[in-house]
């Protein structure tokens, strides 16, 4: 019974549904008043994401047999992980001598940044966009057609990217809304975007791993 509703199509979008559910009223009920200091202040978002990518690399090496294209998928899957991995550790607020991360556009335009620093980074930056363009050309036709016939594994790799776009549209819409009309949001609005950007974050990683279960347990019965 347990093993079959864990190879549900449905079951990941409502175990992100319920769990996050619960957890979001967890926090407006006992930090109501402190929102924003519980998710920058009180690291527990962050603690739990850490935790959540070092388990998910863990995993991709637990069941790297079940990768028949090691050299390529396996390997990016693994290579991307590691990368998200240090990104939430903040190593990318570290690498640039000036300026706060080398990720971002305004790096690259700065004139005051090093040469050198703007083109190993920018290859960085190819190489990830590439890995990631490799596995969306691969898998994008297979997910997309499987995932209206149910397909368990589909429907999890649905539910992890919607999660992941959603909350990168969360975290830049306070920056867009200041664009657009000149003020900012106001603090509990602001507050509120928050928790939900880095709370629904936080269960990537798990989502990822369960994800990468639910296909192991597939695998054997091929």
């Amino acid at each position: 019974m347990l093993k079959k509703t864990f190879l549900s199509p449905f079951f990941m979008p409502l175990f992100f549904i319920i769990t996050w559910g619960c957890f979001l009223a967890y926090v407006f009920m006992y930090h109501g008043n402190s929102i924003l200091s519980f998710v920058k202040n009180g690291k527990f978002i962050e603690d739990v994401s850490h935790l959540g990518y070092m388990v998910l690399v863990a995993c991709l090496l637990w069941y790297c047999d079940d990768f028949k294209d090691k050299i390529k998928s396996w390997g990016i899957f693994l290579f991307l992980s590691m990368c998200t991995f240090l990104r939430e550790y903040g190593i990318h607020r570290h690498l640039s001598k000036t300026d706060t991360t080398p990720f971002k556009s305004r790096f690259f335009l700065n004139p005051d940044n090093p040469v050198g620093e703007k083109i190993v980074f920018g290859i960085l930056l190819i190489i990830i966009a590439v890995a990631v363009g490799y596995l969306a050309v691969k898998y994008s036709k297979f997910l997309v057609t499987s995932f209206f016939k149910l397909n368990t594994i589909s429907w999890s790799v649905a539910t992890m990217c919607t999660i992941g776009l959603v909350s990168k549209i969360i975290d830049r819409f306070p920056s867009n809304y200041r664009k657009a009309n000149g003020v900012e949001l106001s603090d509990s609005v602001y507050e509120i975007l928050q928790l939900i950007e880095e709370s629904s974050e936080m269960f990537l990683p798990y989502i990822a791993v369960m994800t990468i279960v639910q296909y192991h347990i597939e695998y054997k019965k091929r």
